[in-house]
């Protein structure tokens, strides 16, 4: 547990900690941002759009136990946007997200929110993938601020290298047949 987990409204003026071995090499956390190698990732997602990829070099080398698994020395930082953010009658707190996020690599442990900073306390959240076909449930789960809103970026570390055709969700041709949802 983190001083900035026990006193969120510290998250205002120092930022909370990273993990280095699950980010790239030179990773520095911000009080509203991350950069990794001097990009900012919030300008990253500006100039480029969201989802958005960025990868490179672990920060630390890894065991040989690792690499007898498999687990290489790329990591991917992968920034996405809430596109919607809704709460259930039985206390669950969902965010949609406009990237895929199943069958991936991603350590959801790591996920931050970029963007402004939060003093909200943190809240368990199921990560919804914004892809047509994408599993229905379980969904994955990533401790974030509670007051997470509809527009809101977060970045998120994946093992190995992952490329913007592997997170960019399929879209609905408009020519198929849509289901209405009744509310």
């Amino acid at each position: 547990m983190t001083l900035t987990t026990v006193l969120p409204s510290l998250r205002r003026s120092i930022p909370d900690p990273i993990e280095r071995r699950a980010w790239p090499e030179h990773t520095v956390a911000e009080v509203r941002d991350v950069t990794v190698a001097g990009v900012s990732l919030t300008r990253l997602a500006e100039l480029e759009g969201t989802p958005c990829v960025m990868t490179g070099d672990l920060a630390h080398p890894h065991t040989q136990d690792a690499r007898r698994r498999g687990i290489g020395m790329d990591v991917t930082v992968l920034v996405f946007r809430v596109t919607l953010r809704v709460d259930s009658q039985d206390g669950r707190r969902l965010a949609l997200v406009d990237c895929t996020t199943h069958d991936l690599p991603i350590q959801w442990e790591h996920c931050r929110l970029i963007g402004r900073a939060s003093t909200a306390k943190q809240a368990m959240f199921d990560i919804v993938p914004g892809d047509v076909g994408a599993p229905t449930w379980p969904y994955m789960q990533a401790i974030l601020p509670a007051d997470l809103v509809e527009g809101d970026l977060l970045a998120v570390p994946c093992t190995g290298a992952l490329a913007l055709r592997d997170v960019k969700p399929r879209r609905v041709s408009p020519d198929a047949d849509i289901p209405t949802v009744v509310r």
